[in-house]
């Protein structure tokens, strides 16, 4: 059984990874076919696409899981695989290189769909329906970036059609009508969406801020460097998960395990010539020291997932508002400082690293105060007999 839940694991990782690769290809196709401003708005679009995606799936379902007492079986709303299945059609009816206004509603609907899917997912521990999302989506994308090198239109094309497929993989509607999304406790959900919202406010931020005052190459580059640093986001994401859903600390080794060996091949594939290959002419606006401190800075974030999580199932949604407000301001401040004072990504990056050694022993702190058995949980996990096959 715990061979099971090892690659229930894995398969769920692989999952993130090929969901955080498909904005990853999206910016690698558009370099190929697309002028630098097209692929500047593309970079903005695509993480303005993600932080909505955020708020809807912190109201709906990390809001859930910050309600205790309820049940954990969700599905994706029928709205929002509407909202995805249009998003996809407007991209494989127009041009390759889309108007501005349907790049920016078509990165929210897609990334909405995937992102939210990804997280039931995880929640429900239906890996095998995460397995063959993932397969789809990296086939999709592969194949999209074969047809971007050979100038091939219909490159974007089969991108979303990749995007809407994965999605309905996932997509178990309930019953006839489907499911409404309305949460069971609009004043918890209400606080979980307002720290998703300031604390995702910091990547269109400063993409917004790269744009104007570096311009599109250095926007492209900030945003190829995040992408990247993100394929770790799945191993953080997954332990997030399991431990809101689960709370099985035991598992904080298994993560760290999994994030060591992503860590490692991550940076041998982006130093490799990995990034060259995908994101061709972008990858020249990457910097090797600004990628190093992106990964770090996602390797620091491990450290506030136990407090976060022990803070969230005990319910404490309104002390995590402000303990993620005042990372939220910490970030901005120093990103933006940073970026003004030295007109570079790598700068950039070295502030995130500053800001999350903050935000980490800010939440260590505070859960402390807050959670009576956080210290014991953490020292001493123990595990049911049957979260071995959860």
């Amino acid at each position: 059984m715990v061979g099971t839940k090892h690659v229930a694991a894995v398969a769920q990782v692989v999952a993130g990874l090929a969901l955080n690769a498909f904005p990853a290809i999206f910016l690698a196709v558009y370099a190929r076919i697309a002028p630098i401003e097209a692929q500047g708005f593309l970079a903005l679009s695509l993480a303005i696409g993600v932080y909505v995606a955020q708020l809807l799936n912190a109201f709906i379902v990390e809001g859930l899981l910050a309600t205790p007492g309820v049940d954990h079986r969700l599905t994706l709303p029928t709205w929002t695989a509407l909202l995805s299945a249009g998003s996809a059609a407007v991209l494989i009816a127009g041009p390759a290189v889309a108007h501005p206004a349907v790049l920016m509603i078509s990165s929210i609907g897609l990334m909405s769909g995937l992102l939210m899917t990804r997280s039931i997912g995880m929640v429900r521990g239906d890996w095998q329906r995460e397995a063959i999302a993932a397969i789809v989506l990296i086939a999709a994308g592969t194949g999209a970036l074969v047809l971007a090198i050979n100038h091939n239109d219909h490159c974007v094309r089969l991108l979303a059609a990749g995007a809407l497929l994965a999605t309905l993989v996932r997509y178990q509607p309930r019953g006839a009508r489907g499911f409404s999304g309305m949460p069971p406790d609009v004043r918890r959900s209400g606080w979980v969406t307002a720290e998703t919202a300031v604390v995702g406010a910091v990547q269109p931020a400063i993409t917004s801020i790269v744009l104007v005052t570096m311009g599109p190459a250095a926007s492209v580059g900030f945003r190829v460097i995040s992408t990247v640093a993100n394929a770790l986001e799945p191993i953080i994401a997954y332990g997030r998960f399991r431990l809101l859903a689960h709370g099985h600390h035991g598992e904080v080794m298994i993560v760290v395990g999994i994030f060591v060996a992503g860590l490692a091949g991550v940076l041998a594939a982006a130093f490799g010539g990995l990034g060259s290959l995908i994101f061709g002419p972008a990858w020249a606006n990457v910097g090797a020291v600004a990628l190093v401190l992106a990964c770090l800075w996602k390797g620091l974030m491990l450290t506030s997932t136990v407090p976060f999580a022990a803070l969230r199932r005990a319910g404490e949604t309104t002390i995590v508002f402000w303990v993620r407000a005042m990372s939220t301001v910490v970030y901005l401040a120093m990103g933006v400082g940073f970026l003004l004072g030295w007109h570079s990504n790598t700068a950039i990056f070295l502030a995130f690293v500053l800001s999350e050694t903050f935000t980490a022993v800010l939440y260590h702190v505070v859960a402390r105060r807050t959670v009576p058995d956080y210290d014991v949980k953490l020292t001493a996990p123990t595990l049911k007999k049957n979260d071995a096959v959860d």
